[in-house]
């Protein structure tokens, strides 16, 4: 299992928010920088970055701090929101961001879609496919999780041959309650080729273990970091 610490940013701080809503975040005091920095003495080598203004809003405010952790770390970066064009793409793989992550356009947008899947290398792409269950439905969201969409989550991986894939629940985003893993199942039996990328609810080690048993590959780790539930040498040790 490879975890790979998060940090999102809003207004320039590192947060994390409750069920994807921006009205119930928490302001942690230390610096996105200098998080990263922490994550990186630790002896991870990947970090998922959030860039919440953007996601909402799909403009990236928070650039500078981005850049800020690209020119200051050796950390390869995995970073998603408010990317919304090809050229944005392009302009954060010149950055050196090892992986973009595109979630609203790619659900808005098939002919966005098309284009990223016939120009990119697919191994620096991730599909943030975020959902919540509607009548045991998982729905996908957009627009920073404020969007709820008609699109059903296994039918859109069932069109589509995606190398990554990030799936998180919406309903147990930060609420430290464990994973999804019965839908991580339905996505691993429909897409068996693809590295999916755990998100959403991880609150321990135990959490982990779970998720490497039914095959997911790698997970996001972010709440339960700040909230001190998992310290960060047994994380590095499942590494």
């Amino acid at each position: 299992m490879k975890v790979i610490p998060a940090i999102d940013i809003k207004n320039g701080k590192c947060v994390r928010l409750m069920q994807g809503d921006f009205s119930k975040s928490t302001i942690y005091e230390i610096s996105p920088l200098n998080q990263a920095k922490i994550f990186e003495n630790a002896g991870f080598n990947l970090l998922h970055i959030v860039d919440l203004d953007g996601a909402a809003n799909g403009l990236q405010r928070n650039i500078s701090i981005i850049d800020s952790i690209i020119k200051s770390t050796k950390m390869n970066i995995q970073l998603g929101g408010g990317i919304r064009s090809i050229d944005g793409i392009n302009l954060l793989l010149d950055k050196g961001i090892e992986r973009v992550v595109l979630g609203t356009k790619i659900i808005e947008d098939k002919n966005f879609l098309s284009k990223v899947l016939t120009r990119f290398n697919q191994k620096n792409i991730v599909f943030a496919l975020d959902f919540r269950i509607s009548n045991s439905i998982p729905f996908l969201l957009s627009r920073g999780w404020q969007k709820q969409t008609k699109i059903n989550l296994f039918d859109f991986i069932k069109q589509y041959e995606v190398q990554n894939i990030l799936a998180t629940d919406i309903t147990l985003d930060g609420v430290l309650k464990g994973p999804n893993t019965s839908v991580y199942k339905k996505i691993r039996n429909q897409a068996p080729n693809s590295n999916l990328i755990g998100s959403g609810g991880i609150s321990s080690i135990g959490d982990i273990n779970q998720l490497s048993k039914i095959n997911v590959k790698e997970c996001v780790v972010g709440k339960a970091i700040y909230e001190k539930k998992i310290n960060l040498k047994d994380l590095k040790n499942v590494n």
